[in-house]
């Protein structure tokens, strides 16, 4: 009798953990035998070039040494900081990638280190012929069938390394942020979007390409998605398939701001989205929740690949939402939604004043939300109620509020068990 309760418990406990997919559980092992090659100084700030061999277990067909550069804080801080993971472009290597950047635009949205983070820059040249393209078109694309719930070894190793730098040095596992641009983006979107567990969120510019992404996102058995900062152009001969991703985004409530114009493959981002651009991604923590808006009436509605006709030849979807937690307890959750307001970004933007959206929570942390259930939610402004319903949790957990008004001034949103 009491063997047969504890399997019982068990098996309800199973249903409500999330469960970690087999390419993500079989991740990277420990990095060892890394090794301090040189030491230097580049805009202030200290920076090291580490080497290693791999790993038996990563599967490469050949053992092979690779490298990565490790940018310090410009003052270190007494607790743990944030980590900036970056993978380079096509254009050159890790280390070129961080050179060029720190000596000339420190700042940049995603090849850049802010000054309080620690910088990790990845390689994936020295070795092109088993990592370029951060392993999907040398690897994974030849062999589809067999890592399609398999970690390609250019992945456990980049995965391998985040783990090293974090266990290594004092980092915070809640702000650790990914990001590329080209080459970079379209690795940055294919490693990142799958591993919510490791990454806070993901910045891309111009990324070469979705089919890894989708690729690895296909089966949907992965840790909740990281938030997606993404920067295209309709004009980009490697946007193909950025309606795709638009899409999937929109039927499975997954967050991504995304801007396009009409710029190429460049990173002129700034010059048509400031809300964008300043969108206060860096500040997203992997143990705080997120709304995730679709549907929202001020959506512009993206062109498409190559179409140069269409009228909103630039554009976003989902720049102008800002949002702020307030509590997140086993009984109920209370999040506050804006937009943007006049004057706020360092750039002039005509922003709404308004806008209606779809809001769907993901990353809850001490409100546990079960398929099926039944649950109020009540919308406020300056303690008066102005929405209010019931809704029911979908087959995946999640709890999509339809139609929430929301403006510049602050409303909250409260969830509670019905």
């Amino acid at each position: 009798m009491r063997t047969t309760l504890i399997l019982l418990v068990a098996s309800l406990f199973a249903d409500l953990v999330p469960q970690v997919p087999a390419a993500n559980a079989d991740r990277s092992g420990i990095l060892t035998n890394v090794q301090t090659v040189k030491e230097s100084t580049i805009a202030g700030r200290k920076v090291v070039r580490y080497t290693h061999p791999s790993l038996d277990l990563w599967n490469y067909e050949k053992p092979q040494c690779d490298y990565f550069c490790l940018v310090y804080p410009k003052t270190l801080a007494t607790g743990k900081v944030p980590l900036r993971v970056i993978l380079h472009s096509a254009g050159g290597g890790g280390e070129l990638q961080m050179t060029s950047k720190l000596n000339k635009d420190p700042t940049n949205l995603v090849a850049g280190t802010d000054e309080s983070s620690y910088g990790l820059y990845l390689d994936c040249l020295d070795n092109k012929a088993t990592d370029w393209w951060w392993g999907y078109r040398p690897t994974i694309q030849k062999s589809q069938d067999r890592y399609k719930n398999e970690l390609c070894p250019t992945e456990k190793r980049l995965l391998a390394t985040v783990d090293w730098v974090s266990r290594t040095f004092p980092i915070d596992s809640n702000q650790v942020y990914l990001s590329g641009i080209s080459m970079g983006g379209s690795g940055s979107l294919g490693l990142g979007m799958c591993h919510g567990d490791i990454f806070a969120a993901i910045a891309v510019i111009v990324p070469a390409g979705v089919e890894h992404v989708q690729f690895r996102m296909q089966n949907g058995q992965h840790p909740e998605p990281p938030p997606i900062l993404n920067f295209s152009s309709q004009s980009d001969g490697w946007s193909r398939g950025q309606e795709r991703l638009i899409a999937d985004c929109q039927t499975n409530h997954y967050s991504m701001v995304f801007a396009w114009g009409p710029y190429g493959h460049s990173d002129n981002a700034t010059v048509y989205h400031a809300a964008a651009y300043e969108f206060p991604w860096l500040s997203i923590r992997k143990n705080v929740a997120y709304p995730v808006f679709t549907n929202a009436s001020t959506d512009d509605s993206y062109p498409g690949f190559m179409n140069l006709t269409a009228p909103q030849q630039k554009g976003q979807i989902n720049a102008y939402f800002r949002w702020k937690n307030i509590t997140d307890t086993a009984r109920s959750f209370v999040m506050e939604l804006r937009l943007l307001k006049p004057g706020e970004l360092h750039k002039p933007v005509d922003a709404p004043a308004r806008a209606i959206a779809d809001v769907t929570l993901r990353r809850l942390q001490q409100f546990h939300v079960q398929a099926g259930k039944t649950y109020k939610w009540q919308l406020t402004s300056g303690n008066l109620p102005f929405q209010s319903g019931q809704i029911q949790a979908d087959a995946a957990g999640l709890l999509t509020i339809p139609k929430v008004k929301i403006t510049d001034t602050p409303i909250q949103l409260r969830i509670e068990f019905d």
